[in-house]
Parts: C-alpha cells; structure tokens; sequence
C-alpha cells in the first residue's frame, strides 16, 4: 500500500501559519520534533502529517495540495471571513462532474490548498450565489 506520509511547507511567519491551518482549517496540532529551526506539525486521519516549517523558500503559484474536509461550509465561512479564497489561479470555486465541490485558499505564506469534499455532502443552499463561486449549471 502506498500513501502520503506528510507533507512540507514553507512559511515566513510560523505562528500566523499555525493561527490559519489550526483556526480556519480546523487541523490538529501534533507532536512536533525540535528540527533547528521554528516548524509546527498537524495531524490527519491515519497518520498523515502536514509539517510547516519557517524557512525562506521559493513558493510556486499553482503548486497546491487538496484537503478533503467533512465540513465544507464550516471551512468555507472560516476561510471568507479570513479572507483567503483564492480565485485568481484556478478559478472560482465550483462542483466538479463527479459532484466533489472545490474551492482554493491561501494560507499567510501564499501556499496554496485545495478544499473539497465528498460529492454527497450537502453545501449551503446560497452557496453559488457568492461572489467567488460559478453558478451551478
């Protein structure tokens, strides 16, 4: 079996990081081992880590990892009022053909992050009519 273990990012200001992806994303703070430098880990179902650490580094525009979340209007009212949705680089939120909802979000660094959800998970009922969404066709 193969499966994604963690993944790494860079950010320029660790707690403002660890505000946004425990705050609005609702991702759990784990153990996080002293590496030399300022870093922070969060937890997923399975074992599965997200580790952020504070380093400059070059950042990619449409580099992104995609988070499947259970309450995607939960994120998504968390992630307007911050003010993060990202519609410049793929566009405005949308429901895919297999029926899977996608929005993306920056975090303060500028990383991108793909939210989504399960095609059969209900979605508040305004939700096309926002600004950063395409209407429902």
């Amino acid at each position: 079996m193969t499966s994604i273990q963690h993944v790494n990012l860079m950010v320029d200001d660790l707690a403002a990081a660890t505000t946004f992806y425990r705050d609005v994303l609702g991702l759990p703070l784990i153990a996080t081992p002293d590496l030399g430098f300022p870093a922070q880990f969060f937890g997923f179902a399975d074992g599965q880590e997200l580790h952020v650490n504070e380093l400059l580094d070059r950042r990619p525009e449409r580099a992104h990892f995609c988070l499947r979340v259970d309450d995607f209007d939960g994120v998504v009212a968390r992630a307007e009022r911050a003010g993060v949705i990202d519609t410049a680089t793929w566009g405005p939120a949308r429901r895919l053909p297999t029926g899977v909802m996608q929005l993306f979000v920056r975090d303060p660094a500028g990383n991108l992050i793909e939210i989504a959800c399960d095609a059969d998970q209900p979605i508040a009922a305004d939700f096309f009519d926002r600004p950063y969404a395409t209407p429902n066709t």
